[in-house]
């Protein structure tokens, strides 16, 4: 996929041009901005998670662009033979900007904040952790209310953010910062703008920070943020192919494809009739034609028939083309289901940052085997919300299979996100998949299994795996798609970008 030509376009990855400026300002720009400073109280992870908290503050876990987990302030794990206990060795080489040592009694803090605070999405997350006990100086030992291996997954996200216990227990970590990484905030306006500085020398990690200064900016509106990058107010951004094609030949521009863990997918609320009945949401799986979309809406991606991609943990080849385009077994499947005349499944939820046109084509396409829709517009964090509460009977929204296919499991099928909850076949599918006392070779089976649960029972509507353009100045180096979270979540953390 080459987008600009002109420029210069990579699907490998920046490298910027000359010597990196350790003086340099980076200016990022997303279409939704954090409302909160406290890592804890984050209304979407991913928002908050890049929007500048993953520079502020260190995180136990990272996860590597092949959905692996890998410690950061973590440097050993280990469960014990029951698995209902899992072992943090922590490094010892971390440090506040008071000098004060990251150690096990700052970790349970913060972790015991984290499972017990009342919070949109954190507590919910860390539900498997039932207790934290500090075992030696560097160490904390996280008792489990039942055996699974995605813990280390969830503290990759902001419950395992670490702030000063200082913040903790007489700040305000809402508009306030104190955290071991390289950057604090010069100022916020929530929801709007952030932007941090670099004022320690001292950090840890020697390869990281090495840019000055980065703004964050909220641009929601799609022609506006092409505009910014057009006109050079920002210097990196996530693009949808739709709008970035405008930006074709832009001299000083570089494109770079990150196939990721994420796309488009219709979210269907189990609970409310007629999707109570498999039959139903199977006729819709079956009621639009996915590659046709892709090809028409998200040139370079791939359409999307189950909930882990190629490449990761989870995936089965065999679902590929599990609901090929098939309006005759649509409208048989109503018939069976008792809806001889169609269905209307009312309001339908669309997420504002979803590319433009999607609900257009699916409304057409289910209309002509009697599905009717009526979309209804939102906003990236109230549609959502709103979902949630059970207030639309589906949401057209931009999904991620999460940090992992089976630690993401839980956040995207629970009612966090979904007010139709789970089953007994799904839990015990994905009890299997995390147990840590069972084989990796196992375990892979089990998600594999899981996956196809979820698809046979047609728990949701994919449409399709994004192929994200990221469109930065050619200055800025070392984006790349082997970057932390890139295939799964996304490329969020620029703690090793360089700006030449």
């Amino acid at each position: 996929m080459a987008l600009l030509t002109a420029c210069g376009s990579t699907d490998s990855g920046s490298s910027g041009s000359g010597t990196p400026n350790t003086e340099a300002t980076l200016r990022m720009g997303w279409t939704t901005g954090s409302q909160t400073l406290d890592p804890h109280m984050a209304i979407s992870e991913i928002v908050a998670f890049r929007f500048g908290l993953n520079m502020i503050y260190d995180r136990l876990f990272t996860v590597k662009s092949d959905a692996t987990v890998e410690g950061m302030l973590v440097q050993n794990n280990s469960y014990s033979e029951d698995g209902l206990a899992l072992v943090l060795d922590l490094r010892e080489d971390a440090t506040f900007r008071d000098g004060s040592p990251v150690n096990g009694e700052v970790v349970k803090a913060n972790l015991d904040r984290a499972r017990t605070l009342d919070s949109p999405s954190v507590k919910s997350r860390m539900k498997p952790v039932v207790d934290v006990t500090v075992t030696g100086p560097y160490q904390v030992t996280l008792a489990l209310a039942q055996p699974t291996d995605v813990v280390p997954f969830i503290l990759a996200e902001m419950a395992g953010f670490i702030m000063h216990p200082d913040l903790i227990a007489g700040g305000n970590p809402a508009v306030e910062t104190n955290g071991s990484g390289a950057y604090s905030v010069e100022s916020f306006a929530p929801g709007e703008r952030l932007v941090i500085v670099r004022d320690r020398t001292d950090y840890w990690d020697a390869d990281a920070a090495k840019i000055a200064r980065i703004e964050y900016q909220t641009i929601p509106d799609p022609q506006a943020f092409t505009n910014a990058m057009a006109g050079g107010q920002i210097d990196l951004g996530l693009f949808v192919p739709g709008t970035v094609a405008a930006l074709e030949g832009r001299k000083g521009l570089v494109t770079v494809d990150i196939p990721s863990g994420s796309g488009v997918e219709l979210f269907l609320n189990r609970n409310i009739a007629p999707l109570d009945d498999v039959r139903v949401r199977q006729a819709i799986n079956y009621a639009y034609n996915r590659e046709e979309i892709v090809k028409a809406l998200f040139p370079g991606s791939e359409a999307r028939y189950q909930y882990s991609r190629s490449g990761l943990p989870g995936y089965d080849a065999s679902l590929e083309g599990f609901y090929d385009f098939d309006p005759e077994k649509a409208e048989k499947l109503l018939v069976e289901a008792g809806h001889p005349d169609g269905i209307d499944l009312g309001k339908v939820i669309v997420v504002s940052a979803v590319t433009p046109g999607v609900a257009d084509v699916l409304q057409e396409q289910f209309a002509k085997v009697g599905i009717k829709i009526t979309p209804i517009v939102k906003d990236g964090l109230e549609g959502p919300q709103s979902f949630s509460r059970g207030e639309a009977s589906a949401m057209v929204q931009v999904s991620t299979m999460g940090t992992t296919f089976t630690a993401g499991s839980d956040y995207r099928w629970g009612p966090r996100t979904n007010p139709a909850g789970v089953t007994p076949e799904y839990q015990k599918l994905l009890a299997d998949a995390t147990d840590p006392r069972r084989s990796p070779d196992e375990r892979a089976a089990s998600a594999v299994a899981l996956n196809r649960y979820l698809v046979e029972e047609a728990w949701g509507a994919p449409v399709t795996w994004s192929t994200a353009p990221w469109v930065m100045s050619e200055k800025v180096g070392n984006f790349s798609a082997e970057m932390d979270y890139a295939r799964t979540i996304g490329p969020f953390d620029p703690r090793y970008l360089t700006v030449g």
